[in-house]
């Protein structure tokens, strides 16, 4: 394809127009010449559709009828990219800034090595504190955790680091690499499947890096009401135990049994008796195998 770009960034809004929009303007000064921007609206029913039209005439807007989760809306967005052409795609948060050339170097990766199927920058938090360096399966509570997160950045002076997954607020991916697995997984419909992409991509053999020289800011948990909210907790339950049905090992079921089941009681008596409350309910329908939709999460949603 003549035109076709090299990157397609993909930005999932859902009643977070101004913050969409904002994130957008980011992406205009991001460097990378022909860039596209996908916007999927994950059923918004506030007006966010009409606002981002109006507000954003360069990107390419699709509005999806209902809340599909957030795992279909950007599969939705890697179908798209795949149509024009593009051989990358940028995931990205809507509550992401982005300093101007943030995406060059991550490109300049991809292009210069074929063995890697993905790569992001430090994430920071907006106090100047680390939120991710990338993401790996712990011995611990929810099973995963983000590296450095609460730290003062590492130098910009490291050279690439090989990690586990790479948090979906912001990775660049080679579309080639995400077809060869089937994108994200859309049982997971939000949270974890982060994870689950980065174990399936490393199955095949690929490498994910995290580029300490490369940085950008996140305001996290706005997609879903905050980091201690019951829509969050309810997923991260649910999610845990799919991914250890997909990946678990004895180590991860351990830690599951000792750090989440058995610690249930501490979290309802401490400081977020719903949060915990949620949290159980979440891992009994994974346990049960319920299906996460906008339908079984209705309730949840409309708190969020």
């Amino acid at each position: 394809m003549a035109d076709a770009p090299s990157v397609v960034a993909i930005v999932v809004n859902w009643r977070l127009a101004e913050a969409t929009l904002h994130c957008l303007a980011d992406l205009r000064a991001c460097g990378v010449p022909g860039l596209e921007v996908a916007v999927i609206d994950n059923g918004s029913d506030d007006g966010s559709v009409e606002r981002l039209r109006a507000g954003a005439p360069h990107a390419t807007l699709i509005a999806l009828p209902e809340n599909s989760g957030y795992c279909a809306a950007v599969n939705r967005g890697l179908r798209h990219a795949r149509e024009r052409g593009a051989r990358h795609a940028l995931l990205l948060n809507n509550d992401l800034r982005l300093a101007p050339g943030f995406l060059p170097p991550l490109v300049e990766v991809l292009d210069n090595d074929p063995s890697v199927a993905g790569v992001m920058p430090t994430v920071l938090g907006p106090d100047g504190r680390v939120w991710s360096c990338g993401g790996d399966l712990r011995f611990g509570p929810n099973l995963v955790a983000l590296r450095h997160q609460g730290a003062a950045p590492p130098p910009r002076t490291l050279g690439p680091q090989l990690v586990g997954f790479l948090p979906g607020a912001c990775a660049l991916y080679r579309l080639a690499d995400l077809a060869a697995v089937g994108d994200l997984d859309e049982a997971y419909w939000m949270y974890m499947e982060d994870a689950d992409l980065g174990l399936r991509l490393r199955r095949l053999g690929r490498k994910l890096l995290w580029i300490p020289w490369v940085h950008a800011v996140h305001v996290p948990g706005s997609s879903s009401g905050g980091a201690r909210s019951p829509l969050r907790k309810f997923l991260m339950g649910a999610n845990e135990i799919r991914l250890l049905r997909a990946h678990g090992t004895a180590r991860l079921w351990l830690a599951f049994l000792l750090c989440d089941l058995l610690a249930a009681p501490l979290a309802l008596l401490g400081g977020a008796p719903r949060g915990g409350v949620a949290k159980l309910r979440g891992i009994l329908a994974g346990i049960r195998g319920r299906r996460l939709d906008a339908a079984a999460l209705a309730g949840l949603l409309a708190r969020a």
